[in-house]
């Protein structure tokens, strides 16, 4: 009973030393909470008390990060200074004007009118065996003679155009051509426009102005105020002999004045090496009447009046040169 006694009192002493906290350090049950939960640093100090340690740096806050950069705006495309085969335009096409290109394959272009056989050469080109070449480039319009109202001069000066309001006026004309054989080295190429269909039956409705290329170099321009009814400038040379190589050829007439009259500029220029880009300005003379004409045969009040009207034909015309190569023709309305 006594050692049931002394048990007794040595459990309760237990149970009141746990109570009340009296038991050795180290050796209790509960968990230690950790020191960093306790807000304390690895070091053992306390954020309040540096002298029990050294307190941890409060992290800084991440650095953000940068928003990208927007990409520039693109500004508007700059307006293209090459046509559509990659050939230098010197003048700029007219907003909503009439424009022409030989199509890759010329054969089916309804546009094109070449009136003789040509056949595709294995570089792209075309060649023209022929001795006598009228090669028409029609506005979108085409043409037809019936709705051609009247020729006379006047009339046509006064409402600017021939056949329809789209004629071809302005113009840049751009042709490429090789002389493979000639058998008249004083014969020409001859771009022109400004008129209709150039025969006898049709003489008033063959008006046009000639820049005209001679084989042999040199260049001049023709003014035809029927057919046929020619005034000439004076020869200038433009380049050397052209068989055997390409040659780009431009012939460019716009509407201007000149003293406050109306008057038309004329200009031809020539790319000698054909790298499409390298272009030299051979003849320029502005017509205001001093060219000379004979416009009272087809109704005009004044026989030296220019040709300021517009017509539904352009044409690309040589003589005497039985084998030529041509490429990248085009006709297109340029700004006054």
């Amino acid at each position: 009973m006594s050692r049931h006694r002394l048990l007794s009192a040595l459990c309760a002493s237990f149970v009141f030393a746990s109570i009340t906290g009296c038991e050795p350090a180290g050796q209790g049950l509960e968990t230690q909470t950790p020191p960093e939960l306790n807000g304390e640093g690895t070091s053992g100090g306390s954020p309040g008390n540096p002298q029990t340690g050294t307190p941890a740096p409060t992290p800084s806050a991440p650095a953000p990060t940068p928003a990208p950069t927007p990409a520039p705006t693109p500004g508007p495309a700059p307006a293209s200074d090459k046509d559509a085969f990659g050939i230098k335009m010197l003048y700029p096409t007219k907003a909503g004007g009439e424009t022409w290109s030989l199509k890759a394959d010329a054969l089916s272009d309804r546009r094109f009118d070449p009136q003789e056989s040509i056949t595709r050469n294995t570089d792209g080109s075309w060649k023209m065996k022929s001795g006598k070449v009228r090669m028409h480039a029609f506005t979108s319009t085409g043409y037809d003679s019936s709705r051609i109202p009247t020729y006379d001069r006047d009339v046509l000066a006064s409402r600017g155009y021939m056949q329809a309001a789209n004629d071809w006026k302005n113009v840049e004309m751009t042709g490429f051509i090789k002389v493979n054989a000639v058998s008249d080295a004083s014969d020409n190429f001859a771009w022109y426009a400004r008129g209709g269909r150039h025969n006898d039956s049709l003489a008033c409705e063959g008006s046009s102005y000639k820049g005209s290329l001679h084989y042999d170099g040199r260049v001049r321009w023709q003014k035809e105020t029927w057919h046929v009814s020619y005034e000439q400038t004076a020869y200038k040379t433009g380049t050397s002999a052209l068989k055997g190589r390409w040659v780009g050829f431009k012939s460019i007439m716009r509407n201007t004045t000149a003293n406050g009259k109306p008057a038309v500029k004329l200009e031809m220029w020539l790319n000698e090496n054909a790298d499409k880009v390298t272009w030299k300005k051979v003849y320029d003379i502005v017509d205001s009447g001093q060219l000379g004409g004979d416009a009272s045969h087809c109704g005009g009040a004044v026989d030296a009046m220019p040709i300021t009207w517009g017509g539904p034909i352009a044409t690309f015309r040589w003589d005497s040169a039985a084998d030529v190569d041509f490429k990248w023709l085009s006709v297109r309305e340029i700004t006054e």
